[in-house]
């Protein structure tokens, strides 16, 4: 959450385009905050893209668009995914064939861990299989640390610890902040419920 990730995804579709390279733009259906169909930044950057949801077999869905393209005399290159922490532990096994077996280069965009600190089970599962790993990097609210938490808040700024992993929300229900200032919230928290000082 505010690392610039979509943002990143936009110009690195905008940068294929402009240089002729075919590429598909993918989004897990979970995540309805722009819209059926688009990618957003913050910055106000935006396209459309296909939603995919938990049952669609990614490999052979990303077979058939290349066959569509090599009927047009044309090449996929590259697939781009936005908010790939959605994607099942099967899909991802499925966007690795695609690299190893239809020649197609990946590029997945999402958040490493929920607002607990815990993986979500696609993005473990891209950590185990991925060829590399770029972090973004964002810098917390304190000023002093990266971001790692992408923290939950309820609509009275209170962090909230408990409940379902996945919850669709963007600056009003989450921010991003490093793991001191986490476990600080979370302490106080629990200091303020056990009425302790």
């Amino acid at each position: 959450m505010g690392s610039a990730k979509s943002l990143r995804l936009l110009t690195t579709a905008y940068n294929f385009e402009e240089k002729g390279v075919q590429i598909m733009v993918l989004k897990p259906s979970l995540d309805t905050r722009d819209g059926e169909g688009v990618i957003r930044s913050r910055a106000g950057l935006e396209r459309k893209c296909i939603m995919i949801d938990n049952e669609i077999n990614l490999y052979k869905a990303i077979k058939a668009y290349k066959n569509v393209l090599d009927a047009q005399l044309e090449t996929l290159k590259w697939v781009l995914i936005d908010e790939c922490q959605f994607l099942t532990e099967e899909q991802v096994e499925q966007l690795s064939d695609v690299v190893d077996f239809l020649g197609i280069n990946v590029m997945c965009f999402g958040l490493r861990t929920d607002f607990q600190s815990r993986l979500f089970p696609g993005s473990k599962r891209l950590f185990e299989l991925a060829d590399d790993i770029e972090e973004i990097k964002s810098t917390c609210e304190c000023g002093d640390r990266k971001t790692s938490i992408n923290a939950r808040f309820d609509e009275n700024g209170e962090i909230i610890t408990e409940g379902s992993q996945v919850e669709i929300g963007g600056n009003e229900k989450y921010r991003a902040i490093c793991r001191k200032c986490w476990k600080d919230k979370v302490r106080d928290k629990l200091l303020k419920e056990n009425g302790s000082s």
